[in-house]
């Protein structure tokens, strides 16, 4: 999919929506996570693809590709930051320390091995995470524009258009690298699964679907100068949050109706107290929010009988998805009931004076 070293481009899917037409806010993708599921979906058609991964103590690096190139047997382990036009501006001089660490990372600085079996036995701490690491930037932001030191830390510059698609790369030659599989699939977050339930929806062509919108309840949606702004306070009652996916089709809002099918949906990879504790903060500003005709929760399938009595007991019009990484399914347990659609915000994704409709 993409070489060794080299320059060129290639054709991924847009995350933007082909339309024309004014659309409901919440379903315009607009920050790096739209950017990060998409790529994700594109490099899993040739390797394995892994969202959020954790490293040592909280840091995450965005993705990290194997790339088999035909064969498990021979694999190129890429560790990948994606960054979007406002990140840039704010703190450049990050990138490149954070690019310097993964480069650096080897598996002694991620467990208390000493030593890793591979094609031999060697040291844990002479055996690097990643092949290489790669700088993805939402946009035409060019490498050489930043202020690195000649050497540039980074082995890949890619530019990432949301608009049309289009995605160029610049990869650097590099030398061999003790590098080995690892334990990615368990160090991966919640964004995994919710990069399973992207796919899902986005194998229809006709599908909106958009990560990490905002909403909030109606009353606390505000229109200045043509913009959405949103009513600052404390408590539920002045609190904006970040939808995890909002999914729903061109027919469906194009034009926008009271029976419109809006869907919010919350990931959890657990279901433990503290989850319950957040969904009770979560759900019910979902549920008021006006924007989604359904709510769903979304678990992993062996949360299902859990969140099923958790759901019934406390948020009766919330459905329920169950899901498989192993298998990369998804199931319907429990069917959302519908809400009322309020006060919506609708225009062009690419700018456009905002109106309410509903």
């Amino acid at each position: 999919m993409l070489p060794d070293s080299g320059t060129g481009a290639i054709q991924i899917a847009p995350i933007y929506p082909q339309t024309r037409s004014p659309i409901p806010l919440q379903l315009c993708p607009s920050d790096e996570a739209n950017s990060k599921y998409q790529l994700a979906s594109a490099l899993n058609t040739a390797g394995e693809c892994y969202c959020e991964v954790s490293l040592d103590g909280r840091k995450q690096i965005d993705l990290v590709w194997i790339d088999y190139e035909g064969s498990t047997d021979s694999s190129r382990i890429v560790g990948i930051e994606i960054k979007t036009a406002s990140e840039f501006n704010q703190a450049k001089h990050k990138l490149e320390s954070q690019v310097e660490e993964y480069h650096s990372l080897t598996v002694g600085d991620l467990t208390n091995a000493t030593a890793v079996a591979g094609d031999s036995i060697m040291r844990a701490d002479e055996t690097y995470v990643f092949d290489e690491v790669w700088v993805v930037a939402v946009g035409d932001q060019d490498r050489w524009d930043l202020s690195w030191r000649e050497d540039t830390p980074e082995d890949g510059w890619l530019n990432y258009n949301p608009v049309t698609g289009r995605l160029t790369y610049e990869i650097d030659a590099t030398p061999d690298r003790d590098a080995i599989p690892f334990d990615f699939e368990q160090r991966a977050t919640e964004a995994q699964y919710t990069a399973l339930l992207w796919n899902r929806y986005k194998s229809s062509s006709e599908a909106l679907v958009a990560a990490e919108s905002w909403f909030s309840k109606p009353r606390d949606r505000l229109l200045k100068d043509g913009d959405l702004k949103y009513r600052k306070g404390k408590g539920q009652g002045g609190k904006t949050k970040q939808a995890d996916l909002v999914v729903s089709k061109n027919s469906e809002v194009d034009p926008l109706r009271d029976d419109s099918t809006i869907r919010g949906v919350e990931v959890k990879s657990s279901f433990n107290t503290n989850t319950r504790n957040r969904l009770n903060d979560q759900l019910p500003l979902y549920r008021d929010s006006g924007l989604f005709s359904e709510v769903y929760l979304a678990v992993k399938d062996d949360d299902r009988q859990a969140a099923t009595s958790f759901l019934k007991t406390n948020y009766p019009q919330v459905g329920l998805l169950a899901m498989d990484l192993v298998n990369q399914e998804v199931s319907l347990i429990r069917q959302a009931k519908p809400l009322e659609l309020k006060k919506i915000p609708v225009g062009r994704c690419l700018g456009s004076n905002v109106e309410f409709q509903l």
